[in-house]
């Protein structure tokens, strides 16, 4: 059971009240904890996820000092992401710096999401035009994001902004193109090409 609390409890808090438990929550427990604190139902998911690899590891071999080293400086590291994103924007303004603020350079968000650093560039500027983005990009950006789907769905869906300036004195609208022409231009594979291109698109980022 679940002690009635007060809904504003922090992270901190509520990560807290999760390791006194004497195990790890079973699926209903689980569920239990994210209806009480839906503003809490990712971190919550990933602090069970490192708490039942911690456990499993127990059962599979005799736990040695360095094993436990190796275990609890990974979940503090973890504890901390999830407490820094309280820190960050409810809206993904600048994906660039979101990026950096989930713990990653651009280089490992490409290795993460599946894409080259014109893809990337591309997604930061808005030019892919929403309704051509796979769904499997959406859901993999969210996770390498920490980030909620709605939260990427919401930036795709911005209108474009280019970093390059234009010299003219009336500034043209910058042009979308569609996502698989980004993956035509990419320096991917040929096979992550074609597992790309037959991708379907996000049904939530139809015009």
């Amino acid at each position: 059971m679940i002690a009635s609390s007060d809904r504003r409890a922090s992270l901190d808090d509520v990560l807290a009240r999760l390791a006194a438990l004497p195990a790890p929550p079973d699926a209903q427990q689980l569920r239990g904890w994210m209806s009480q604190y839906p503003e809490y139902k990712a971190s919550i998911i990933t602090f069970v996820a490192d708490w039942i690899e911690m456990e499993a590891a127990k059962v599979r071999h005799e736990v040695t000092a360095d094993d436990v080293n190796l275990v609890v400086n990974r979940t503090m590291s973890r504890v901390q992401q999830l407490l820094d994103e309280g820190k960050r924007p409810a809206a993904i303004e600048d994906l660039a710096a979101d990026i950096v603020a989930a713990g990653h350079d651009f280089d490992s968000f490409q290795r993460a999401v599946g894409i080259d650093r014109s893809m990337l560039t591309s997604l930061i500027e808005r030019m892919a035009r929403p309704a051509t983005i796979p769904l499997l990009l959406v859901t993999t950006m969210a996770d390498a994001l920490r980030r909620g789907i709605e939260h990427v769905r919401a930036y795709l869906r911005r209108p474009p902004q280019p970093a390059a300036a234009y010299k003219a004195r009336k500034r043209p609208e910058p042009k979308q193109v569609d996502f698989v022409f980004l993956v035509d231009c990419a320096e991917l594979s040929e096979p992550d090409k074609a597992r790309w291109r037959a991708e379907p698109p996000d049904p939530a980022l139809q015009d």
